[in-house]
């Protein structure tokens, strides 16, 4: 049987890092290792981690200095590759969620039916703060779609979260070093398991996901219109950066320049409506699993542009 490794990345994360552990320590397939990377916590997150050491395999590492938790994770990822069979799996486990008793094992089922996926994921139940119920689907309530193109994904969209996935250690080769461009990791990992490998999504829950007000992500982006062409543009031009390492093709890298273009454009200037049959023919890509009203709507709220969008609908 191959191992499973849990990855872990914990930041002042004590009041809600004891309930994570503890749906670690009731799995019914248990973790072989898991590798907790904390990244320069304040608080008592790493007195609880070590108060966990002797109920479950938890190898700590902590971070001389705080990096965020792209970086954590991809300390964690790097310090598991060290240890692991191309073959091994890799959990992730989010410092605030609560895992599912059956995780786990529902994941690892999902690879004994088919070896050849190299990534697969499930869904997830939502919860608040206190852990009341707020939606019985993550993806139902985030409207996100069990599949998406590749080309989806170098315009920003991703349809996995990472604390809802288990993938093959060899996707570690491809992943690793994680760009500093990325927004999240799993961004990321859920590009290079497409590029690479095949991602299947079942639709058993293994998680229980909790919205409490500082997630790293939610549901919803806390940025300005501004800052998201800002960053939308950024990982554009990391895309076209690591062309060769995502073995892009010619046409696939002409699309993301497009696209880098008409973002720069809107964030520059507007309106931008000779934009929009490009728009109109690439919608699917661009707002891929979005009912046809609401693309419409996406298309011309785009081709405002953001000055004429600050202007008349203030936005920032």
């Amino acid at each position: 049987m191959k191992k499973i490794f849990v990855a872990l990345a914990t930041y002042n994360g004590e009041q809600f890092l004891k309930e994570l552990l503890d749906s670690l320590l009731n799995q019914t397939r248990k973790a072989d290792a898991i590798i907790a990377v904390d990244d320069c916590s304040s608080d008592s997150s790493v007195q609880i981690l070590k108060s966990y050491a002797e109920k479950l395999p938890l190898q700590i590492h902590v971070r001389a200095q705080n990096g965020g938790h792209r970086e954590a994770f991809s300390d964690a990822f790097a310090e598991i590759q060290k240890i692991a069979g191309e073959d091994d799996l890799i959990s992730i486990a989010d410092q605030d969620d609560i895992c599912d008793s059956q995780k786990l094992e529902i994941l690892e089922k999902a690879f004994l039916k088919d070896s050849s996926r190299d990534l697969v994921f499930g869904d997830a139940k939502v919860i608040d703060a206190e852990g009341n119920p707020l939606a019985d689907s993550w993806r139902i309530l985030g409207g996100i779609s069990l599949e998406i193109p590749f080309l989806s994904r170098l315009c920003g969209t991703n349809n996995i979260n990472g604390c809802m996935a288990m993938f093959k250690a060899s996707l570690l080769k491809s992943a690793l070093p994680i760009p500093e461009w990325i927004p999240v990791y799993d961004e990321w990992l859920a590009l290079c398991a497409a590029r690479f490998g095949k991602v299947l999504a079942i639709p058993e829950t293994v998680h229980h996901y909790r919205l409490h007000g500082k997630n790293s992500v939610g549901l919803k982006p806390q940025v300005s219109m501004s800052e998201s062409l800002k960053i939308n543009i950024r990982v554009a031009e990391g895309f076209l950066h690591e062309a060769l390492r995502l073995q892009l093709s010619s046409q696939e890298a002409a699309f993301v320049s497009h696209y880098r273009d008409f973002l720069k454009k809107s964030l520059e200037h507007s309106p931008n409506f000779g934009e929009i049959p490009w728009l109109f023919k690439n919608r699917n890509l661009l707002y891929p699993g979005t009912p046809c009203g609401r693309q419409f709507k996406k298309i011309l709220g785009a081709s405002f542009g953001l000055p004429f969008s600050k202007r008349f609908f203030g936005k920032s």
